[in-house]
């Protein structure tokens, strides 16, 4: 199949100078969500070809723009004067388009790694014990939880809104009907045109959490729709492949409760809950007996009345105890 012939007509504007930064615009857009991407690959190749002809022959590149080690040439006499090439510019000006749009498309092969803009992006980040509110440039306002990154371009001026998250945030999108936003963890897409909602996915879990408070909330994996959550609805989409998501009911007030320093944890093993409690206190949490990792308990504490606390709580459902030893925490059996 052929590229739209919007496409290729904007696309040799630009190879001429003469377009517009308005159709500049356009065509990254029409690139960037063209599903034909060995179309889009074979014409950059093409051009590239063309392009390489053009340029001097001690100039050494390949077909993704990269620069290589420069090579030996033979001495030419030294020209009078330099003289500036248009079409030498208009090579270097596509060379660099062929280099973009080749990382683009190579990036969006990848399962991991999805992208939308080739524009610059800021990461945020939080360590143990932090918390941080950012507001991004469409008013969306994200709250990163302990021991987790955002990445995001400085301004939305695309088809869609794109950020990526490491470990936990809670996101209330700034409504767009037309735009729709979507946090990319992992291999599981969460779109949304404007709610509240939660996200916990953190490297060491064994799942993605997704739980709305506001609005309506599409959850994917592997371009596959796992759930279409409304307030009060969660989902937990398992990192192994052939596991099944699992849908859950959740207390609308209860999303994100470690906003205000309140840790709930529902149905979930001890395990996790001890690798949350490590992030939001900076410390190490052991279990002398490991069979009691895989226990699966709720709780509910308070992080301004401190860990140990919280360990008192969770002892407490386990009949177990613990004590701290060498600067870190230790769980045993009674």
């Amino acid at each position: 199949m052929h590229m739209t012939n919007r496409t290729e007509i904007l696309f040799q504007k630009f190879l001429d100078g003469t377009c517009t930064q308005q159709e500049f615009n356009e065509l990254m857009d029409l690139l960037q969500n063209n599903q034909q991407e060995e179309s889009v690959r074979a014409m950059l190749q093409k051009v590239y070809k063309q392009v390489e002809q053009t340029l001097p022959s001690h100039t050494w590149v390949d077909a993704t723009g990269s620069l290589l080690p420069e090579q030996p040439v033979q001495t030419e006499p030294e020209p009078k004067r330099l003289v500036r090439s248009p079409f030498r510019l208009a090579a270097a000006a596509a060379i660099l388009l062929v280099a973009s749009l080749l990382t683009w498309a190579l990036l969006k092969q990848s399962d991991n790694v999805q992208t939308t803009h080739l524009a610059q992006t800021v990461t945020k980040s939080t360590e143990k014990k932090e918390q941080k509110h950012l507001v991004l440039s469409d008013g969306t306002q994200v709250w990163l939880n302990a021991a987790s990154e955002l990445t995001y371009p400085p301004s939305f001026d695309g088809a869609t809104r794109v950020v990526y998250l490491k470990g936990e945030a809670y996101f209330d999108v700034k409504h767009a009907e037309k735009i729709p936003f979507l946090i990319y963890t992992g291999n599981v897409v969460t779109k949304v045109l404007g709610t509240a909602f939660n996200i916990r996915a953190y490297p060491d879990q064994h799942d993605v959490r997704v739980e709305v408070k506001r609005g309506k909330v599409q959850v994917s994996k592997a371009n596959k729709v796992m759930a279409t959550l409304t307030p009060g609805q969660a989902v937990m989409v398992p990192s192994v492949a052939k596991e099944e998501a699992e849908l859950k009911q959740v207390k609308e007030d209860e999303v994100a409760e470690w906003k205000a320093g309140k840790l709930h944890y529902r149905d979930q093993s001890l395990k996790e809950i001890l690798l949350d409690l490590e992030r939001h206190f900076s410390t190490k949490i052991e279990v002398e007996d490991e069979a009691l990792l895989n226990e699966s308990l709720s709780s509910t504490c308070d992080k301004n009345s401190g860990l140990e606390n919280a360990l008192d709580n969770i002892c407490l459902s386990l009949g177990a105890a613990f004590e701290k030893k060498n600067g870190k925490y230790i769980i045993k059996q009674k």
